[in-house]
């Protein structure tokens, strides 16, 4: 959604890096792959990124592996996919801000208060992705996995219950991400654009108030130690990737690429089900550190939607094309239809 890419920062990390461009296995050199990203060296979403190239290089024989640069070394996403066009890096793990900045279909899966389960999101990205993954090979890219980072909440330095007070609060979006300030500004809230990693820094001084982001990236980060009141409302699912470019791709062996794309979704999948536990278990860890959630009544829930879903026909055709938005919403509908029990 909005941050999106902000939440798997480390804003502690920086440092050089220099330019080695991938080699063809027909060489008799290693195709090393460059890998930027902005998740912090030795988060979850890192260590899957760790199993997937030890797959890699296990898969070809030590003849292709990744490189990984994690924690924005390389650049915030813009940078990364700058990159990646022009060759300098190979591949990327990127969030669905940095994916949209390849093609934008991927915001349709972002929309707020869309989606009320992970088996519900789940279901309509596994049938909308085959899509999602055609138009990115037609932009130069090849989807190696979907990646997930948890559900959105609100996190800020005052406690509020809703919508009405969330729009007095300068609220985070990140520097780029055009898609979500437009979103914000038709939602009437005060959207403060900033790069990525300028986050700690700006509640510290007060540019901004609030943030939304997973509670892990917030528990792994210490956003939570300024922005210490949480929204208990899953705003919208965090979704990334981890995409490599056709040209490099290219130079791996088909068998080969068909056993590494697996290796790389099932890491993903593994990896699924073990952020989904550790973004819950983090809310109780920052409460005992000092953390307060407020929870919402039914009534105030269902206004939160009311609000929410008032200003979706406004998106359509922004947040991604018209297309993508009718499928999702086609998709959810036939997902509430199997099941009666599912809102």
């Amino acid at each position: 959604m909005t941050i999106l890419v902000a939440a798997l920062v480390s804003t502690f990390a920086a440092g050089p890096f220099g330019a080695t461009p991938a080699a063809a296995p027909a060489t008799g050199k290693p195709l090393v792959l460059k890998l930027g990203t902005l998740v912090a060296e030795g988060s979850p979403w890192h260590t899957m990124l760790v199993k997937m190239n030890q797959e890699f290089v296990r898969i070809s024989g030590g003849a292709v592996k990744f490189n990984i640069f994690p924690a924005g070394v390389l650049g915030d996403e813009p940078d990364l996919v700058k990159k990646l066009r022009i060759g300098q890096i190979q591949a990327a793990g990127l969030s669905a801000v940095g994916l949209s900045l390849i093609d934008d279909g991927v915001f349709a899966l972002h929309l707020p208060l869309m989606f009320s389960s992970d088996d519900e999101l789940d279901w309509v990205r596994e049938r909308i992705s085959a899509k999602l993954e055609a138009d990115l090979s037609k932009k130069g890219f090849v989807l190696l996995t979907w990646t997930d980072g948890g559900w959105v909440r609100f996190f800020s330095k005052k406690p509020f219950r809703t919508m009405d007070e969330l729009r007095r609060i300068k609220l985070f979006v990140w520097s780029g991400d055009q898609k979500s300030l437009e979103l914000y500004t038709i939602a009437k809230f005060r959207p403060v654009p900033l790069a990525a990693t300028d986050m700690l820094i700006s509640l510290q001084t007060g540019l901004i108030d609030a943030v939304d982001t997973p509670p892990l990236a917030a528990l792994i980060n210490q956003w939570f130690g300024i922005a210490n009141q949480m929204l208990d409302l899953k705003w919208a699912p965090l979704m990334g990737s981890v995409v490599v470019s056709k040209a490099a791709w290219g130079k791996v062996p088909p068998d080969q690429q068909v056993r590494m794309m697996a290796a790389a979704k099932a890491a993903a999948r593994q990896m699924r089900s073990e952020i989904w536990k550790l973004d819950a278990d983090a809310i109780p860890a920052m409460v005992k550190r000092g953390l307060t959630v407020t929870t919402l009544d039914a009534a105030t829930r269902a206004e939160w939607q009311r609000e929410v879903e008032a200003f979706w026909p406004a998106m359509r055709g922004k947040m991604g094309p018209a297309a993508y938005y009718d499928e999702v919403m086609r998709l959810r509908a036939e997902y509430r239809a199997k099941r009666p029990g599912a809102k």
